[in-house]
């Protein structure tokens, strides 16, 4: 299964060493059958959230840290260059997330936000054969359950 895991999930995979993003991300590595797919943009937003003051007032994550940690994303996820599919969703930032699941072939768009769980976005994630679903359903159907 190919995964594209949106910004937010990345982050909190990086904060905590527990949770739902971090299992979602040890599941995909460790088996050969699913695919992470990243893309420039998405290392670019990961290293900004991370550095931001408040994410770091809270995790104390070093410079070298993040650096490791979008090294550790890039050498186990697929790389994709994403094309401009035209405005699917208002925020821009979304709109690359989409556009990179598309390139990316991707069966699973995982994200907490809710500005993706709409009809109109789903439909058209659809249309390419892509799931959006949040990390808690992720999570289950990467264990072997239904989601």
């Amino acid at each position: 299964m190919r995964i594209l895991l949106d910004t937010n999930l990345l982050v909190r995979a990086a904060i905590s060493p527990r949770g739902s993003a971090r299992e979602i991300f040890r599941c995909i590595e460790a088996n050969e059958n699913h695919a992470l797919v990243v893309f420039g943009y998405l290392f670019s937003e990961l290293v900004d959230v991370l550095r931001r003051d408040r994410i770091r007032a809270r995790f104390p994550l070093t410079d070298d840290d993040i650096r490791s940690y979008c090294e550790h994303l890039a050498a186990v996820g697929d790389e994709v260059s994403p094309k401009a599919l035209g405005p699917v969703i208002d925020d821009p930032k979304d709109q690359a997330i989409i556009d990179a699941a598309v390139a990316g072939k991707v069966d699973v768009l995982c994200t907490s936000d809710h500005h993706f769980f709409t009809d109109a976005v789903i439909a058209f994630c659809a249309g390419y054969g892509i799931r959006i679903m949040n990390d808690i359903d992720l999570l289950r159907l990467l264990k072997g359950g239904q989601a």
